[in-house]
């Protein structure tokens, strides 16, 4: 049988994404402040959640950050080279931990001579609905292939 091409996508900015991240740093802002704490306390508190949730808004939902990943190819052994933000490639493994639905797919994957697996989140207002559903379809696809082998006896 042959194997499927090597699916490769473009991930860009996504409404969504900072949509989500706008509301869960609210939600945290909140939470901060209904605790009892000194004035100067909440404010550190709240410069340290609102620097993080810039950082993160940058990184996941405008992608423009050096480490940021704009690009992603993933090959039907589930071998994954992802493209950052400063142009560098980096190739690993997808990892069985990943998730893949209709509205979020959040893609597991360990670089090759790393000890911690990395996460990318992709959406889908980040890339074109086909190559969305292409993404989606390569990763359940080579998922159940490894989980799903051919039987021990064909008789």
């Amino acid at each position: 049988m042959r194997l499927p091409p090597i699916v490769h996508v473009s991930l860009g900015p996504s409404r969504s994404a900072g949509a989500a991240f706008g509301v869960a740093t609210l939600a945290t802002l909140v939470i901060v402040l209904l605790v009892p704490l000194d004035p100067w306390q909440h404010g550190a508190v709240c410069a340290v959640v609102l620097a993080w949730a810039w950082a993160a808004f940058q990184r996941i939902a405008v992608r423009s950050t050096p480490d940021a990943v704009v690009e992603l190819r993933l090959a039907p052994n589930l071998l994954v080279v992802v493209t950052r933000g400063d142009g560098r490639l980096v190739a690993g493994h997808v990892r069985s931990s990943t998730c893949v639905s209709a509205a979020l797919t959040s893609i597991v994957w360990r670089p090759d001579r790393a000890r911690w697996s990395r996460s990318i989140l992709v959406v889908p207002d980040m890339l074109p609905p086909d190559d969305f559903r292409r993404l989606r379809v390569m990763l359940r696809y080579a998922r159940s292939g490894l989980e799903q082998d051919a039987p021990a006896n064909q008789s």
